[in-house]
């Protein structure tokens, strides 16, 4: 096989492996919104800064400031709190902390003075209390150099959670990688080989490959803006709701924009549930896009079982691997495989092979 072939056959892999990677990608979100993954993530963030064991996380605590008045509006209701706040600004977390301890009132934030009074009532040794005395000691009585100073710690603090979330949904995104490469049958090597036994199904993938190539970023290509759009009506319409109910519950007035609020959040959420499933159905038609040009991907009647059934011979092993394989690439992520798509398309367009010229017959490699 020529340095061409090579690029021909990497090329349609990538658009495939693309394909079946925003499957996995979507299959994670659903699942991650399900279980409010990033939200207990968030919960034991702050258990562990509370914490006075760095080997354990004090989650009674993290669930008194989760329920304070300051962080319980950013959430939404919901059976065994799994609707609490996935993101809290550095302010807020600190005011949900310290009107938790003995000694709180409500003009508590208005100096640093009373601020580091507080911090010193949270149990010591907590990670939390020692940041917030230090930030206290270095601002003197600016509250707005206190200010800067907390966003900058706590935008530290947000990374580090970030990389724990991140690598915790690693895991979950090569099992869920594994499946789809199992239960769509995307078998790299049998592709392979139906590549070089029909180079019509070749072309049929690199025409698709490079009108892909051609779109400026992923988001262009699966069209997510409507999603996007209708995620951020949503957070607008959750906050807009979240103060109606602190309207309402100062003045009787106000339950009539608060009713109004919760209808218009209502309408965002079916909005965004319709726009995700038109995602959804977007990814979908682009791999039934890629069998439409003769590609054979899926268990045909009884295959699945006869596979399992030979798994000790050299063709199971064969399909195992090449399951792995895809499984494997599939884990790197869209993102990944868009960008090598693009470099792939960009170094082979810089000449046209011989079976891209219209009436020839040459197969790849020849």
């Amino acid at each position: 096989m020529d340095f061409l072939a090579a690029l021909d056959i990497l090329l349609a892999l990538s658009l495939i492996y693309l394909v079946f990677a925003l499957m996995v990608t979507a299959m994670n979100e659903s699942i991650a919104a399900a279980l409010s993954s990033r939200a207990r993530w968030l919960r034991r963030g702050i258990a562990s800064l509370l914490s006075t064991n760095p080997k354990a996380l004090d989650e009674a605590a993290a669930d008194k400031v989760l329920d304070s008045p300051f962080v319980t509006f950013l959430g939404t209701p919901g059976r065994f709190k799994t609707f609490r706040p996935s993101y809290i600004p550095a302010w807020t977390l600190m005011q949900g902390v310290l009107s938790t301890v003995a000694g709180y009132r409500d003009d508590a934030f208005a100096r640093v003075a009373d601020i580091r009074a507080l911090a010193e009532q949270l149990p010591d040794k907590s990670p939390i209390r020692s940041v917030l005395i230090d930030l206290c000691a270095r601002a003197g009585d600016d509250l707005d150099t206190f200010r800067e100073q907390l966003e900058a710690w706590f935008k530290a603090f947000e990374d580090q959670l970030t990389a724990w979330y991140r690598q915790k949904t690693q895991y979950v995104l090569v099992g869920l990688s594994l499946a789809v490469a199992v239960g769509m049958n995307v078998d790299t090597l049998d592709i392979i080989r139906q590549f070089s036994a029909d180079p019509k199904v070749l072309r049929a993938v690199i025409e698709q490959a490079q009108g892909v190539s051609k779109n400026e970023s992923l988001a262009a290509y699966l069209d997510t803006t409507p999603r996007d759009e209708a995620r951020k009506t949503l957070e607008e319409a959750v906050t807009a709701t979240r103060e109606a109910e602190a309207c309402s519950a100062a003045a009787d007035a106000c339950k009539q924009a608060m009713k109004t609020a919760i209808d218009t959040e209502q309408q965002a959420r079916n909005a965004l549930a319709d726009a995700q499933r038109a995602l959804d159905q977007r990814i979908a038609d682009k791999a039934d896009a890629l069998m439409a040009g003769g590609l054979k991907l899926g268990w045909q009647p009884g295959q699945f079982e006869r596979w399992l059934g030979n798994l000790d011979g050299s063709e199971g092993w064969n399909k195992l691997v090449g399951l792995l394989i895809s499984a494997f690439a599939l884990s790197l992520g869209a993102p990944f495989w868009f960008n090598m798509l693009k470099s792939v398309a960009s170094v082979r367009s810089v000449g046209n092979r011989q079976q891209d010229t219209p009436g020839s017959t040459a197969r790849p490699g020849t």
